[in-house]
């Protein structure tokens, strides 16, 4: 006859559970302080000698001191009166090579007449996380002379602890165009922000003030699309800046690399090319880079598929016609090559807007596609231990 428990019988220890739980620990533990590297990890660069100011995106709007949205800005001025300049990177921080391009401008710039501005970390919050099961590294690396320098690989959109829960469909400001529920937290899906609005929209909002209150001329947004997306290696520009990016695409496609230009659709709301032109006297132009890391059809997500661009899966698609740039596992599509095609892409956006508009000139050198070229990303980068501590700075 089966015995029932009593109270008073002894209890077995429930050792299989507790070791499940020290389990689960340890796991949690090595887990978060992965997230907790990614989210505090710093990115250092050495300024070129002809900085002038740094800026604070909360500058332009107060409620975003003290918060993972307020971003450094860096100013460049000759001193010379001319027209003034913006350079935007790292809007969707999965696109890295943005900003790459930009601590490569700002340790070489130098700049005779007018004013450039550059915000290398558009959306900073965004930029301390990873996307979400799509299992890629947290950093890639560059060589230099003075060893390897280490930089983040982020998410498409604010980070979610900083903004969170997204909404069943996001209802765009003020044009009440319903787009995805997650572009609430895309800063290029937000323009012109809301001042009073969710943390993506303000500091889209805080983007517009410093376009209207710096009188910028010519704002530049440099991105990186997927090379099986129509709308890559490609000027998309306002209709007031179409004629000077429609030039700029032609003298490169003759000297450097192909390159295409749109129009900016007005029935595609919150996008720069879009509400930068709209709700400034901005000439507002968004530029694309191939970049085959973030194609839906590649293989493993590696450290030397974002730094090569070589995938085997993709050059099959590329054989049979489903990729909207040439594609091939010999020349893939490297970080030179993607950092390149941004410095001379804006400065030919600046050449061009030089010659429509004189009374804007700007004249400004850094590094070109051909320089990078030559002699690779890391060439000109400076060492950080070397340089004069008031030009070095950790973002």
């Amino acid at each position: 006859m089966k015995k029932n428990n009593t109270m008073g019988e002894k209890q077995s220890f429930p050792y299989f559970k507790v070791i499940c739980l020290v389990i689960a620990l340890i796991f949690a533990f090595f887990g978060g302080r992965e997230f907790y590297e990614l989210r505090h990890f710093k990115e250092t660069f050495v300024s070129a000698p002809g900085l002038t100011e740094v800026k604070m995106l909360s500058d332009y709007l107060s409620s975003l001191k003290g918060t993972w949205m307020d971003t450094p800005i860096f100013v460049y001025d000759s001193g010379v009166p001319g027209g003034n300049i913006l350079y935007m990177a790292n809007v969707h921080p999965y696109e890295p090579a943005t900003s790459l391009s930009a601590y490569i401008l700002m340790e070489n710039i130098n700049v005779t007449k007018g004013k450039v501005f550059v915000i290398p970390q558009g959306n900073r919050s965004g930029s301390t996380t990873g996307m979400l099961g799509n299992a890629y590294p947290k950093f890639f690396h560059v060589p230099t002379s003075f060893g390897e320098k280490t930089l983040r690989i982020g998410d498409r959109g604010t980070n979610p602890l900083d903004q969170w829960p997204d909404p069943f469909t996001f209802v765009h400001y003020p044009s009440r165009q319903n787009l995805a529920y997650q572009d609430i937290r895309n800063m290029n899906r937000t323009y012109p922000g809301r001042e009073n609005g969710t943390l993506t929209e303000r500091a889209s909002y805080a983007i517009m003030e410093l376009i209207r209150k710096e009188n910028i001329d010519l704002s530049i947004d440099v991105h990186e699309a997927s090379i099986m997306y129509p709308v890559v290696a490609t000027y998309v520009a306002h209709e007031r800046s179409f004629d000077i990016a429609m030039m700029a695409a032609m003298m490169l496609t003759a000297t450097s690399f192909d390159m295409k230009c749109e129009s900016s659709p007005k029935g595609l709301r919150g996008l720069s090319h879009r509400e930068w032109g709209d709700f400034s006297d901005t000439l507002a132009v968004l530029m694309e880079t191939p970049e085959p890391f973030i194609d839906r059809v590649v293989g493993p997500m590696t450290e030397e598929l974002f730094t090569e661009g070589k995938d085997e899966f993709l050059a099959t698609a590329a054989e049979h016609g489903l990729t909207y740039v040439p594609y091939n596992l010999e020349f893939g599509s490297p970080l030179w090559y993607r950092c390149g095609r941004h410095l001379s892409g804006a400065l030919e956006v600046i050449n061009q807007m030089n010659q429509f508009y004189p009374e804007k000139e700007v004249i400004v050198e850094w590094p070109t596609y051909e320089d990078l070229k030559e002699h690779d990303c890391g060439y000109f980068f400076h060492d950080p231990d070397k340089a004069d501590p008031n030009f070095v700075f950790e973002i």
